[in-house]
């Protein structure tokens, strides 16, 4: 038995290497940021490592790491309740090699440990979850009702403890202006001390920015005030029609700034931040259509814009969208943004890469490159484009590995698993993940070369 362990372990590793090898560009074309398949995680795919009897990827909207690098958190917010895909959140533990493996789940999957607050069992409580950050040693997932806290053990698994903002689960803290289930998508992040958790949410034609003040020993989150546009409760920031429809939330690494993306009609508004109080003050938009006074790009590419990235630096921040990805300086000191042109098939952006929509972008930790999680509107490919930076900050495209597109993209093997792009994470110099949201939920691995 052991012998026969030994040789399958092998064989697995072997295979994992001339996959890495071929799915590589080759000689003279490898550069610093090409990415090579790896693996895919799914469910009954030829060619992917299967994850097992529960698969609770499908429909997944956002992804998580937990400070110290060894466990992936990904919440899925299931199809609305129609019973076919239900809401989950699950954990992968990461290994040297950055291969990920399921070690657990919760939510109304079955198969799944089910959500619970005290001894009341919620298995809905994830139902349309949007978001998903880490902070410390807890988790936290967005949904209309509530922002669900998880504690988590020394090894990374899950368990519930609490909420806010529903009534239904306890440690309740009422939001201005926010109905349970009458918002839309959410959008979170969090400090990198975890003291305080910002949530973009919306409702009614009308949308706000909530900060909540986390206790880092119980995780409990506290309402320390609002900005938002008409939202009752909330400090005004002066214009209307950018926080209507939250698409992302990032912060900058020094803290001062927070950025919230707007997808209709796409936009992205600066919130500075005071490092004492954490309090929030409206300092700018770029609007793509110039609604509620902002700034108007000289190109289309903020059109529905869907998630953004910062740069370790912080001299950059890049919006993904169906026309491309857009490239919006930043001044380090005041955080102030500046539109500098987007690549891809929007009106006005340099045309070049796969003609798709990107669903979502990531900077590599050294900030030589751009990655761009996207996919064709028929959902006939799907792949991660490689987009090389300048020292400028500038964007030229270098490549796609994916599914599909063969003339265009070096191909991963796996099917149905990439043509329904989701979120992309890039924890790490060496490695990239890339997930699959439906109907096949998948995590890809890439590597990425570092020399």
């Amino acid at each position: 038995m052991l012998a026969t362990a030994r040789t399958r372990r092998w064989t697995s590793v072997i295979a994992a290497a001339l996959a890495l090898v071929l799915a590589y560009p080759t000689g003279a074309q490898a550069a610093v940021g090409d990415i090579g398949f790896v693996r895919t995680i799914s469910s009954h795919v030829p060619g992917a490592v299967h994850i097992g009897p529960v698969n609770p990827l499908d429909w997944a909207a956002a992804a998580t790491m937990r400070a110290n690098g060894d466990t992936v958190y990904v919440v899925a917010g299931g199809d609305g309740g129609s019973g076919t895909a239900m809401p989950a959140i699950s954990s992968f533990r990461r290994a040297a090699d950055d291969t990920l493996t399921l070690t657990g789940c919760m939510g109304g999957l079955t198969g799944c440990r089910p959500t619970k607050v005290g001894d009341v069992v919620l298995p809905g409580r994830l139902y349309a979850a949007s978001s998903v950050v880490s902070a410390g040693s807890h988790v936290y997932a967005a949904t209309p009702a509530a922002v669900v806290g998880f504690r988590t053990t020394a090894s990374g698994d899950l368990d519930t403890g609490f909420c806010v903002w529903d009534d239904n689960c306890g440690g309740v803290s009422a939001l201005p202006g926010l109905a349970p289930w009458a918002t839309s998508n959410h959008a979170m992040a969090v400090t990198a001390d975890g003291r305080d958790l910002y949530m973009h949410a919306a409702g009614g034609s009308k949308g706000a920015v909530y900060h909540l003040r986390r206790d880092n020993a119980t995780g409990r989150l506290a309402f320390h005030g609002c900005v938002g546009e008409a939202m009752p409760g909330c400090a005004p920031i002066g214009r209307t029609g950018v926080l209507k429809s939250p698409g992302d939330a990032v912060l900058s690494a020094d803290g001062r700034s927070l950025y919230v993306v707007g997808s209709d009609p796409g936009s992205v508004t600066h919130l500075r931040r005071d490092l004492a109080t954490g309090s929030l003050a409206e300092v700018g938009c770029i609007s793509e259509t110039g609604t509620g006074g902002c700034n108007v790009p000289a190109t289309h590419g903020l059109y529905r814009a869907t998630r953004a990235a910062i740069t370790p630096a912080g001299d950059s921040l890049y919006v993904s969208g169906p026309g491309g990805v857009t490239h919006l300086r930043r001044n380090t000191v005041s955080g102030d943004l500046a539109h500098h042109g987007c690549i891809g098939y929007a009106t006005g952006c340099r045309g070049d890469g796969p003609r798709g929509t990107y669903m979502d972008v990531a900077v590599a930790p050294d900030g030589a490159s751009v990655y761009g999680n996207a996919q064709d509107a028929g959902y006939a490919w799907g792949a991660v484009t490689h987009l090389r930076r300048s020292p400028n900050g500038d964007l030229t495209y270098a490549g796609c590995v994916g599914e599909g597109l063969p003339a265009m993209c070096r191909q991963i093997g796996p099917t149905g698993v990439m043509n329904h792009a989701g979120p992309l994470l890039a924890p790490g110099s060496r490695v990239l993940y890339s997930l699959g949201v439906h109907w096949r939920g998948a995590i890809t691995q890439f590597a990425r070369q570092t020399s």
